[in-house]
């Protein structure tokens, strides 16, 4: 569980935030540069003091300003890591490692040195120093030298920032791999809606110093009102699926808060997330027959509203709710209107398009 409450006044810029986790393992801070996200980690790691507030992480309270509770950034026993690495020139990759252990001799070995090198796939970078490690190579050994601190927690600022695309798709399993093994709770500060549905069980919104919003993936990001600061241009359903083969049945189904998706991108049992546009959407008044789309699933019509670019935005409950996209003459022809029951089409080319893996 994490709980946070802070203010901290700067000369030009005052953070005021208050949000509470209660479930999921990593938490996204996700909003634009300037916003209040890497204060709040800094606030978490003890590197900065909030003027008042509450911190606790795990259970263990690291600030309370009414309680004169404040646990020195030592004694809280994260692991910090940085957008550039930050190794020590000086040294090769196994002393960088070997130097978080020195830490983890007074916390207790929470992790091995094999298991760790194991888990990252840095056997082979044991002697080589930093300069000759590509970035995403860095951030592993960073990774690697944090866990080995053993410590009750992760703070990753950007961590995937400055690496190419290619990347960090290469770093994003490991990073997966690593939160699935070791369990320990995730601060995560990033841009990416990619790295944010790959990673993230919650996230919290940030825009000039608040908190705009805040709860699972799913729910902050299919919420309307998110889309300036997600920088998403139409509405989005985030919903949880499964992979299937293409072999399979192809008609997608919702089941246990899931949908099924045929796909050839990932294996069958795969755990995703898909971005499902407005755009994509069709509506019917019946269960369509002798058309292309496998993807028909029925609902209830929740809500309708006139858009501003003279489009009608529905909302239909198929468990999740899901938005379509329609024109008012359709709205008009097909007399669409609240607690009314309609199929939705998806085109699976487009929910195959839009799926990322959900790595833990």
């Amino acid at each position: 569980m994490l709980e946070f409450t802070a203010i901290k006044r700067y000369p030009a810029f005052t953070l005021d935030v208050s949000f509470k986790m209660n479930e999921g393992m990593v938490t996204g801070l996700f909003g634009r540069s300037g916003s209040g996200k890497t204060s709040i980690i800094n606030l978490t790691a003890g590197l900065i003091k909030p003027d008042e507030g509450y911190i606790s992480l795990g259970g263990k309270v690291l600030y309370d300003s009414r309680k004169k509770i404040n646990i020195s950034s030592t004694e809280r026993n994260s692991g910090y890591i940085f957008q550039d690495g930050r190794l020590f020139p000086h040294m090769t990759v196994e002393a960088n490692l070997r130097y978080g252990m020195k830490r983890s001799a007074h916390n207790g070995h929470k992790a091995s040195f094999d298991d760790v090198v194991e888990l990252l796939g840095i056997g082979d970078l044991l002697k080589r120093r930093p300069h000759r490690l590509s970035g995403g190579e860095k951030q592993r050994v960073a990774i690697g030298r944090a866990l080995l601190s053993s410590p009750d927690f992760l703070l990753m600022d950007e961590p995937l920032s400055a690496l190419d695309s290619h990347r960090k798709e290469e770093l994003i399993p490991f990073i997966g791999k690593m939160v699935q093994t070791f369990k320990l709770p995730v601060l995560y500060v990033t841009h990416s809606l990619d790295e944010l549905f790959s990673l993230c069980d919650n996230v919290v919104l940030m825009n000039d110093g608040k908190c705009t919003d805040s709860g699972s993936v799913e729910e902050v990001v299919s919420r309307p009102d998110n889309r300036e600061i997600l920088g998403l241009s139409g509405r989005v359903s985030v919903l949880r699926a499964s992979a299937v083969s293409e072999k399979e049945p192809s008609s997608i189904q919702f089941e246990d808060g899931r949908l099924r998706i045929p796909t050839s991108k990932y294996a069958t049992g795969t755990e995703l997330r898909v971005a499902v546009h407005s755009d994509d959407v069709t509506l019917a008044l019946s269960k369509p027959v002798g058309i292309s789309a496998r993807n028909i699933m029925k609902g209830t019509i929740t809500s309708v509203e006139n858009s501003d670019d003279g489009a009608v935005a529905v909302t239909v409950n198929v468990g999740v709710p899901v938005y379509a996209t329609i024109t008012r003459s359709a709205e008009s022809e097909l007399g669409i209107r609240t607690g009314m029951d309609v199929y939705i089409i998806m085109k699976t080319i487009a929910l195959s398009r839009l799926s990322v893996p959900f790595l833990h």
